[in-house]
């Protein structure tokens, strides 16, 4: 059974450009802002946003085993390391892989066929699909991100605008019983309320390091396995302001409800094998960074997104199951 997260949030991080060298570094900067905080469980392990493949390497603080790696190709690599990728890289995207066992802070043959990257690469996820740097870095967007124990997942948005980008990597899916499993999520597109922020599903095989549609990456089942959003739900009771007519609120009685995002895969008749761990669609907000509570000031529940005039069909990061 899996242990329940709780996620912290940063808060908006300073922006200093829009190439692929400046997204690196911007990240690497707000992580750093809270090595300091205690509630914030992750830190850089180490960075490089001057030569490529530019890259920034998570680890807990704790000194535990386990690597988030985020990395960027500006030019061709000499080969695809088979450990992360099926495929030569998309340019200047970014790419996020997770390494469970990972036990080093500096990674290696990122432009090579072969050879260890994070120290121990043992059921290693491969990278997600290509988040376009020109896509989700452009003018005004800045990053934010949620931490807990087990997972990060940092969003990219204006904070005058609807559009987010989303990668996340860690223990973030869960299945019927409540089993943890390793995986990577990336939006390569804006973030809809049709999928509160999760791939739409789709039938066509997707290769690790393409630019084809943003995808869920596990090793869940068999190696190297791609999850999508099941369902639909735009225009409907996931994308309504919070009012009567909203199933997700009960104003008189202070109330929200939230709703599992439910993942279905390519393989024929599995069915609805996985959902994602403590993240949920869930009511329309009105401010940036909305938070219900339970008893006093305790934060059960936190939309992610920045936007300053809210928004409906949020993905919210809550520290309860789901």
């Amino acid at each position: 059974m899996s242990a329940t997260l709780t996620w912290f949030s940063s808060g908006l991080g300073t922006k200093t450009g829009t190439t692929s060298a400046t997204l690196i570094a911007d990240m690497a900067t707000l992580v750093t802002s809270k090595a300091a905080d205690a509630n914030f469980k992750w830190e850089v392990a180490s960075s490089n946003s001057s030569t490529t493949p530019l890259y920034l390497v998570l680890k807990r603080k704790n000194a535990s085993a386990g690597r988030i790696l985020y990395v960027v190709w500006t030019s061709t690599p000499a080969a695809n390391n088979a450990a992360i990728l099926d495929a030569t890289p998309t340019l200047n995207a970014l790419f996020c892989a997770f390494f469970p066992s990972g036990n080093v802070d500096t990674p290696s043959n990122l432009a090579a066929a072969s050879g260890t990257i994070m120290g121990v690469d043992t059921a290693a996820v491969e990278v997600s699909a290509a988040a376009s740097v020109s896509t989700i870095y452009a003018a005004s967007t800045q990053p934010f991100y949620f931490d807990s124990t087990e997972a990060v997942a940092f969003f990219f948005q204006n904070p005058g605008s609807s559009a987010i980008y989303l990668t996340a990597a860690g223990y973030i899916l869960v299945d019927a019983a409540d089993a943890e499993y390793a995986g990577v999520l990336s939006t390569g597109q804006t973030i809809l309320a049709t999928h509160a922020g999760i791939p739409a599903w789709v039938s066509t095989t997707l290769l690790a390091g393409s630019s084809a549609a943003p995808t869920i990456r596990t090793n869940y089942g068999a190696a190297n396995r791609t999850y999508f959003c099941a369902y639909a739900a735009s225009g409907l009771w996931a994308n309504q302001g919070v009012g009567a007519a909203d199933v997700l609120t009960d104003t008189a009685a202070t109330k929200a409800y939230f709703a599992p995002v439910q993942l279905l895969g390519q393989t024929k008749g599995e069915g609805f094998a996985l959902k994602l761990r403590q993240m949920a669609q869930g009511p329309g907000v009105t401010v940036a960074f909305s938070a219900y509570s339970t008893t006093g000031p305790v934060i059960a529940a936190r939309a992610a997104n920045c936007q300053t005039a809210g928004g409906n069909g949020i993905l919210w990061m809550t520290n309860f199951k789901i």
